[in-house]
């Protein structure tokens, strides 16, 4: 996985609670405490483990924290990629051209493996349809994402979940309504 998921998610930890705790969740997770770097890649295994580690401390559903965890990432996923994003666009021009983004996105980054992602827009709204070839799907992650966007644009829209893989869906997907 992308190295600025691993560091976004010790951002994330660390700024709920402190340090000592975010040593504590690598060392119950398993793995040697290290410094992320956004560019480099890492084992999914981290994250999966970091993320169910926390889930047991925090005593809160690991989709719940996923989903949080994703509003905080989003931002910063559209600063690591702004160069492969029109300045000038607003949340319906991002989403219309999100599948044309993500293909110059995954052509850049030749060694990180992404996740399936396609978009269909109208006038009042956008489904986005997301599938991970991952042990994990991340559908809760992922929808987290997407509303993270939404803020990040400073737009007036809703994120729905309408199919999830873990409910038997072939694909996890999201209504975006554009008010």
């Amino acid at each position: 996985m992308h190295g600025i998921v691993h560091k976004t998610l010790k951002e994330y930890v660390v700024e709920r609670t402190d340090d000592g705790t975010w040593d504590t969740i690598v060392e119950q997770s398993g793995f040697e405490p290290k410094l992320y770097l956004p560019v480099s890649r890492y084992d999914d295994g981290e994250i999966d483990a970091i993320l169910e580690t926390l889930s047991t401390m925090a005593t809160q559903d690991r989709r719940a924290i996923e989903r949080d965890f994703g509003t905080t990432l989003a931002p910063e996923l559209l600063s690591t990629f702004s160069a492969h994003i029109k300045r000038d666009w607003d949340l319906p021009d991002l989403l219309a051209g999100l599948e044309d983004v993500y293909d110059d996105i995954e052509a850049a980054t030749e060694d990180t493996s992404l996740p399936e992602l396609s978009c269909t827009s109208e006038a009042d709204h956008a489904i986005v349809s997301y599938d991970t070839h991952r042990d994990q799907q991340y559908c809760a992650l992922a929808h987290g994402i997407l509303e993270g966007v939404v803020a990040a644009f400073d737009a007036d829209a809703t994120v729905t979940k309408t199919d999830c893989v873990d409910e038997g869906a072939d694909a996890c997907r999201f209504r975006v309504d554009l008010e």
